[in-house]
């Protein structure tokens, strides 16, 4: 029976491990159940970098030679793989993988994956409750039927390359920093997965009138100024104000001349040089700068400096009459 998430602790865990035993390495990814079979000739090495985060996996696997696994996804997830790198044919379900093309499998499915040569990939494990969850509100699909068979999705080659690079940067950060796991970290870092993954999937797109979209622009402006401090995730604007994604987009470009991130990225700095333009007694530009969700100073001080013209540390001095 294949694995599951639930009973896991609820708090991230990590698994880590290099291997010349390759039925030590298919045993050891919590909560899944499988096999591996070595493909191709040479003594195997095998490393493993598994990090549960409560209702989701990221992880990355690398061997040599090739491998043959079977198996299945922890029950009520789907299993997506991104190649990093490849150097024999990659198949799955006893067909071969495309370039570009998304690996997936359902926890319905045999895995059924075969790498013919030494193989470094990113594989993340999602819940089908939040598949679905994104889905709706991203891609306006009311009806999306995760437990369907597994299909094909596809982007250009160095498309995917470039998000299996992001979640292999992410997975090392959250190594090296697992604070940010931490209270609403693990939120954010959730929608950053889901983001890379789930991006690919096409949308069921249906264009609104345009006083449709002027109605979601203003709700849109709405949101966010009252989250200037609580930044919002392009999901959480979706289904703040009851849009998909790609109307969300066409909305604010119609309405302000820019996507919501960048319309957001703009009130917060905004809201910034107001609260530096009028200090108080306990203002500072740290304060100010975490104030409105602007985590790294030096991007921000950038940032704010294309906005304005100067820097924030300038707007304070002045405002104070320094």
């Amino acid at each position: 029976m294949p694995g599951s998430l639930e009973g896991q602790s609820t708090g991230p865990q990590l698994v880590e491990g290099r291997f010349d035993d390759i039925d030590a390495m298919a045993a050891s990814p919590l909560a899944w159940n499988q096999e591996y079979e070595q493909i191709g000739r040479g003594r195997f090495e095998g490393h493993l970098i598994q990090l549960l985060m409560g209702r989701l996996q990221l992880a990355r696997v690398l061997w040599s030679p090739g491998v043959l696994q079977r198996g299945a996804a922890p029950v009520g997830t789907w299993v997506f793989g991104l190649p990093l790198a490849a150097e024999g044919s990659l198949h799955v379900r006893r067909r071969p993988v495309r370039p570009g093309e998304l690996i997936a499998a359902t926890s319905h499915d045999d895995v059924g994956f075969t790498a013919t040569g030494p193989t470094d990939a990113m594989v993340v494990v999602m819940p089908t409750p939040l598949i679905d969850r994104w889905v709706q509100a991203r891609r306006g699909v009311d009806k999306f039927n995760v437990d369907l068979p597994s299909p094909r999705w596809q982007v250009p080659t160095e498309e995917m390359k470039r998000r299996a690079s992001a979640l292999c940067s992410l997975l090392e950060s959250l190594m090296s920093k697992p604070d940010h796991l931490a209270g609403a970290g693990l939120s954010k870092v959730e929608e950053r997965i889901f983001d890379v993954i789930l991006d690919m999937i096409p949308g069921a797109e249906v264009i609104e009138p345009l006083h449709s979209r002027a109605r979601i622009a203003r709700e849109v402006l709405k949101v966010l100024k009252e989250r200037l401090d609580d930044p919002p995730s392009i999901t959480d604007l979706c289904i703040a104000v009851g849009a998909r994604e790609r109307t969300l987009h066409l909305s604010c470009v119609e309405a302000f001349g820019r996507p919501p991130a960048t319309l957001l990225a703009e009130l917060r700095l905004n809201a910034a040089h107001r609260a530096l333009s009028r200090p108080v007694r306990e203002t500072s530009v740290t304060s100010v700068a975490m104030l409105y969700g602007f985590a790294h100073f030096g991007r921000f001080a950038a940032a704010y400096r294309r906005q304005f013209g100067e820097l924030p540390s300038a707007t304070f001095a002045k405002a104070r009459g320094v």
